[in-house]
Protein backbone atom coordinates (compact mmCIF):
# COMPACT_ATOMS: atom_id res chain seq x y z
CA UNK A 1 0.00 0.00 0.00
CA UNK A 2 1.03 3.46 -0.80
CA UNK A 3 0.60 4.76 2.82
CA UNK A 4 2.67 2.08 3.86
CA UNK A 5 5.41 2.53 2.56
CA UNK A 6 5.20 6.80 2.80
CA UNK A 7 4.97 6.12 6.43
CA UNK A 8 8.42 3.74 6.64
CA UNK A 9 9.50 6.46 4.65
CA UNK A 10 9.38 8.85 7.08
CA UNK A 11 10.37 6.69 9.63
CA UNK A 12 13.47 5.77 8.22
CA UNK A 13 13.89 9.92 7.41
CA UNK A 14 13.37 10.43 11.11
CA UNK A 15 15.67 7.99 12.08
CA UNK A 16 18.86 8.59 10.21
CA UNK A 17 18.40 12.66 10.29
CA UNK A 18 17.81 12.76 14.09
CA UNK A 19 21.19 9.85 14.55
CA UNK A 20 23.43 12.48 12.25
CA UNK A 21 21.86 15.70 14.48
CA UNK A 22 22.66 13.57 16.80
CA UNK A 23 26.26 12.75 16.72
CA UNK A 24 26.91 17.03 15.23
CA UNK A 25 25.56 17.73 18.97
CA UNK A 26 23.97 20.93 17.98
CA UNK A 27 20.95 20.86 19.17
CA UNK A 28 22.65 21.77 22.51
CA UNK A 29 24.38 24.86 20.61
CA UNK A 30 21.99 26.57 17.90
CA UNK A 31 18.26 26.01 17.17
CA UNK A 32 18.76 27.55 14.02
CA UNK A 33 21.89 25.43 13.11
CA UNK A 34 20.13 22.33 14.42
CA UNK A 35 16.87 22.94 12.17
CA UNK A 36 18.73 24.27 9.33
CA UNK A 37 20.85 20.80 9.64
CA UNK A 38 17.92 18.25 10.24
CA UNK A 39 15.84 20.03 7.03
CA UNK A 40 19.24 19.35 4.89
CA UNK A 41 19.53 15.84 6.50
CA UNK A 42 16.04 15.02 5.50
CA UNK A 43 16.22 16.07 1.87
CA UNK A 44 19.71 14.30 1.73
CA UNK A 45 19.09 11.10 2.85
CA UNK A 46 16.24 10.81 0.72
CA UNK A 47 17.18 12.16 -2.59
CA UNK A 48 21.27 12.03 -2.67
CA UNK A 49 22.23 8.59 -4.06
CA UNK A 50 24.67 6.33 -3.14
CA UNK A 51 24.42 3.10 -4.38
CA UNK A 52 23.67 2.52 -7.77
CA UNK A 53 20.85 5.01 -7.39
CA UNK A 54 19.70 4.42 -4.15
CA UNK A 55 19.18 6.92 -1.21
CA UNK A 56 20.08 5.92 2.10
CA UNK A 57 16.66 5.45 3.16
CA UNK A 58 16.42 3.07 0.36
CA UNK A 59 19.30 1.11 1.45
CA UNK A 60 18.75 1.68 5.05
CA UNK A 61 15.32 0.56 3.92
CA UNK A 62 16.46 -2.77 1.66
CA UNK A 63 18.89 -4.24 4.39
CA UNK A 64 16.52 -3.54 8.06
CA UNK A 65 13.16 -4.01 6.27
CA UNK A 66 9.98 -2.47 7.40
CA UNK A 67 10.25 -0.88 11.27
CA UNK A 68 7.77 -0.55 13.88
CA UNK A 69 4.72 1.71 14.32
CA UNK A 70 6.47 2.81 17.99
CA UNK A 71 9.94 3.80 16.22
CA UNK A 72 7.85 6.37 14.19
CA UNK A 73 6.19 7.71 17.31
CA UNK A 74 9.03 7.79 19.69
CA UNK A 75 11.59 9.18 17.11
CA UNK A 76 8.97 11.93 16.56
CA UNK A 77 9.15 12.43 20.20
CA UNK A 78 12.31 12.45 20.19
CA UNK A 79 13.08 15.09 17.62
CA UNK A 80 10.71 17.05 18.92
CA UNK A 81 12.24 17.14 22.43
CA UNK A 82 15.67 17.45 21.04
CA UNK A 83 14.63 21.48 19.36
CA UNK A 84 12.84 22.07 23.21
CA UNK A 85 15.46 24.19 24.89
CA UNK A 86 13.21 25.28 27.91
CA UNK A 87 14.42 24.46 31.48
CA UNK A 88 12.13 22.12 32.27
CA UNK A 89 12.34 19.64 29.34
CA UNK A 90 11.69 16.25 30.32
CA UNK A 91 13.10 12.86 28.86
CA UNK A 92 11.11 10.72 26.20
CA UNK A 93 12.46 8.08 27.74
CA UNK A 94 14.08 7.54 30.72
CA UNK A 95 17.06 5.32 31.94
CA UNK A 96 15.24 2.85 33.30
CA UNK A 97 12.93 2.64 30.29
CA UNK A 98 15.98 2.74 27.64
CA UNK A 99 17.63 -0.34 29.91
CA UNK A 100 13.94 -2.47 29.79
CA UNK A 101 13.37 -1.63 25.88
CA UNK A 102 17.22 -2.81 25.12
CA UNK A 103 17.02 -5.08 27.02
CA UNK A 104 13.73 -6.82 25.00
CA UNK A 105 15.64 -6.24 22.25
CA UNK A 106 18.95 -8.22 22.90
CA UNK A 107 16.05 -11.15 24.09
CA UNK A 108 13.88 -10.83 21.00
CA UNK A 109 16.70 -10.96 18.80
CA UNK A 110 18.77 -13.93 20.21
CA UNK A 111 15.64 -15.92 20.02
CA UNK A 112 14.91 -14.72 16.27
CA UNK A 113 18.49 -15.72 15.33
CA UNK A 114 17.76 -19.44 17.09
CA UNK A 115 19.97 -18.80 20.30
CA UNK A 116 17.40 -19.14 22.55
CA UNK A 117 15.06 -22.08 22.67
CA UNK A 118 11.95 -20.08 23.32
CA UNK A 119 10.42 -18.25 20.01
CA UNK A 120 9.64 -14.90 21.69
CA UNK A 121 8.72 -13.53 18.18
CA UNK A 122 5.87 -16.22 17.40
CA UNK A 123 4.06 -14.64 20.31
CA UNK A 124 3.26 -11.63 18.29
CA UNK A 125 1.19 -13.41 16.16
CA UNK A 126 -2.20 -12.30 18.01
CA UNK A 127 -1.02 -14.12 21.60
CA UNK A 128 -3.75 -13.12 23.59
CA UNK A 129 -1.06 -13.60 26.71
CA UNK A 130 1.09 -10.75 24.70
CA UNK A 131 -1.99 -8.44 24.21
CA UNK A 132 -2.94 -8.53 27.44
CA UNK A 133 0.78 -7.68 28.62
CA UNK A 134 1.17 -4.80 26.50
CA UNK A 135 -2.41 -3.53 27.19
CA UNK A 136 -1.03 -4.08 31.36
CA UNK A 137 1.99 -2.17 30.86
CA UNK A 138 0.81 1.02 28.83
CA UNK A 139 -1.69 1.32 31.65
CA UNK A 140 0.66 1.30 34.02
CA UNK A 141 2.53 3.58 32.49
CA UNK A 142 0.43 5.91 31.77
CA UNK A 143 -0.81 5.90 35.49
CA UNK A 144 3.04 6.96 36.08
CA UNK A 145 1.96 9.66 33.30
CA UNK A 146 5.13 8.11 30.94
CA UNK A 147 4.37 8.79 27.79
CA UNK A 148 6.06 5.31 26.53
CA UNK A 149 2.79 4.18 27.11
CA UNK A 150 0.43 6.15 25.13
CA UNK A 151 3.32 4.62 22.56
CA UNK A 152 2.81 1.12 23.22
CA UNK A 153 -1.43 1.57 22.94
CA UNK A 154 -1.21 3.54 19.42
CA UNK A 155 1.55 0.69 18.22
CA UNK A 156 -1.46 -1.62 19.65
CA UNK A 157 -4.46 0.18 17.63
CA UNK A 158 -2.13 0.27 14.29
CA UNK A 159 -1.83 -3.82 14.65
CA UNK A 160 -5.29 -4.00 14.97
CA UNK A 161 -5.69 -1.42 11.60
CA UNK A 162 -3.24 -3.00 9.75
CA UNK A 163 -1.62 -0.02 9.37
CA UNK A 164 1.88 -1.79 8.30
CA UNK A 165 1.96 -4.75 6.23
CA UNK A 166 2.94 -7.52 8.93
CA UNK A 167 0.26 -9.50 10.84
CA UNK A 168 3.06 -9.93 14.25
CA UNK A 169 2.41 -7.64 16.32
CA UNK A 170 6.28 -7.45 17.53
CA UNK A 171 6.89 -5.73 14.38
CA UNK A 172 4.69 -2.77 15.59
CA UNK A 173 6.75 -2.68 18.45
CA UNK A 174 9.99 -3.05 18.20
CA UNK A 175 12.49 -3.16 15.42
CA UNK A 176 16.24 -3.21 14.80
CA UNK A 177 16.41 0.72 14.07
CA UNK A 178 14.96 1.59 17.71
CA UNK A 179 16.83 -0.45 19.08
CA UNK A 180 19.82 0.89 17.91
CA UNK A 181 18.80 4.46 18.45
CA UNK A 182 18.06 3.69 22.28
CA UNK A 183 21.44 1.68 22.51
CA UNK A 184 23.38 4.60 20.97
CA UNK A 185 22.06 7.10 23.27
CA UNK A 186 22.59 5.20 25.91
CA UNK A 187 26.30 4.62 25.21
CA UNK A 188 26.44 8.06 24.32
CA UNK A 189 24.99 9.56 27.45
CA UNK A 190 27.36 6.81 29.68
CA UNK A 191 30.36 8.70 27.72
CA UNK A 192 29.36 11.75 28.35
CA UNK A 193 28.76 11.21 32.44
CA UNK A 194 31.85 9.69 32.39
CA UNK A 195 33.90 12.42 30.48
CA UNK A 196 31.99 15.21 32.86
CA UNK A 197 32.88 12.96 35.42
CA UNK A 198 36.59 13.22 35.37
CA UNK A 199 36.69 16.57 34.14
CA UNK A 200 35.44 16.97 37.37
CA UNK A 201 38.17 15.25 39.48
CA UNK A 202 40.70 17.32 36.85
CA UNK A 203 39.61 20.03 38.11
CA UNK A 204 39.04 19.23 41.90
CA UNK A 205 43.05 18.06 41.87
Amino acid sequence: MPSIDLLQQLIYTLALSLFLVYLTRLPKRSLFLSSLLFILLTMGVNFIPLLRGSSLVEIMRGVVGDVSTASGVLLTLIILNQFDFSENRSSVLNLPEKVLLIIIGVLLYLSTFGFSALDIYAYGYLSLWMVSLVVLGSLILIIFDRRLGFVLLFALIAFYLRLQSSNNLWDYLFDPVLWLVLLIDLLMSIFNRSGNSRATNWRQY
